[in-house]
């Protein structure tokens, strides 16, 4: 059974209208129509192109210009594949990233547009930014507070699940998580992607796109913001065995472009709103920073980018605090 979720028009509902429905998700998520559509035909272009041979070495010089966090990330095909490690590749792009880049390696950015069409992904990507502002408003008064506005900041992902024979591995296409930010907003060729159920526990297929929309799931920031009253959805995407895309047992490529929209300020507050008469749910004072630092390596351990440090800090929050997963971060600040 496939889920149905809410669908909001971007272009003709008012900022009200959209919080209303935010807050009555009761699993997180909702459709968004009228955002600019991604052009999956130059995202397929430069993921195949850094999957190649003669690419391989652009995404290399990505990751030595941004060395704070990878740029190109394809751990299974460097050796670094495993059982709990995503079968994906991502380029991870953003404002920062982008003028990190063209400091350290001017070069490279200009190869990536001459070899790629980067450029017109990117000005995709500015477009999505500039549509968010209503939902950004939507989503403070659904909280309850305009400190969302505050600090806000945008990162751009483009995700190839690339094909492959069902038969392979046990390892996920995308292991089930809660994002970390505000809201995350996803545009897919495919479909695989599921949402959990809190009440059921049962995993549900979201249903069909009602018009080339895109999903926008609620992350931690928000949940814990809102005191719970907005979810953050527990998402991971599958093979989707069984469907009529399935050949052969191969299980066919599927592309995803993602916005995400989250606190970037290590020092940014995210003190939980109570309603009248309501229990608080989440303690006071934590900060982003406090949340992103330990939640980062759970997904850095899931993408198959931990680094020796990572592993260390990882093995001793697991033995010490039973700490295995982004969910037990969160338990930390539970009031």
């Amino acid at each position: 059974m496939k889920l149905y979720l809410p669908t909001v028009d971007i272009d003709s509902a008012s900022v009200d209208g959209i919080a209303s429905l935010i807050t009555q998700a009761p699993l997180g998520a909702l459709w968004v129509k009228n955002l600019p559509h991604a052009p999956f035909d130059k995202i397929e272009k430069i993921l195949s192109h850094l999957a190649s041979d003669n690419g391989r070495h652009l995404g290399d010089r990505l990751n030595q210009a941004y060395t704070k966090n990878m740029v190109f990330k394809d751990a299974w095909a460097v050796g670094k594949g495993g059982p709990s490690v995503d079968r994906k590749r991502v380029l991870d792009l953003s404002p920062e990233r982008l003028e990190a880049i063209a400091e350290s390696d001017p070069q490279v950015l200009m190869v990536a547009k001459q070899t790629t069409e980067l450029s017109q992904v990117l000005n995709f990507w500015q477009e999505t930014v500039d549509c968010t502002q209503k939902l950004l408003k939507a989503v403070a008064i659904g909280i309850g507070s305009d400190n969302v506005l505050d600090d806000v900041a945008f990162n751009f992902r483009m995700v190839d699940y690339y094909s492959h024979n069902d038969q392979e591995t046990e390892a996920p296409r995308c292991g089930e998580h809660r994002d970390f930010g505000t809201f995350t907003l996803i545009h897919t060729t495919g479909s695989g992607l599921e949402i959990q159920d809190p009440t059921s526990g049962k995993w549900m297929p979201v249903g069909p796109n009602p018009g080339d929309a895109a999903l926008m799931l609620f992350g931690w920031c928000t949940q814990i913001r809102s005191n719970g009253r907005i979810p953050a959805a527990l998402h991971r995407v599958v093979d989707s065995r069984g469907e009529s895309t399935v050949t052969d047992g191969e299980v066919p490529r599927r592309l995803s472009a993602i916005l995400f929209c989250a606190p970037k300020k290590h020092e940014t507050l995210l003190d939980p709103v109570v309603g009248p008469e309501k229990q608080r749910k989440y303690i006071g004072g934590v900060r982003v920073g406090q949340l992103r630092g330990s939640m980062a390596r759970k997904w850095r351990h899931r993408e198959g980018t931990e680094d020796e440090e990572d592993r260390i800090y990882e093995e001793h929050e697991i033995r010490v605090q039973n700490m295995k997963t982004q969910d037990d971060v969160v338990k930390k600040f539970i009031a």
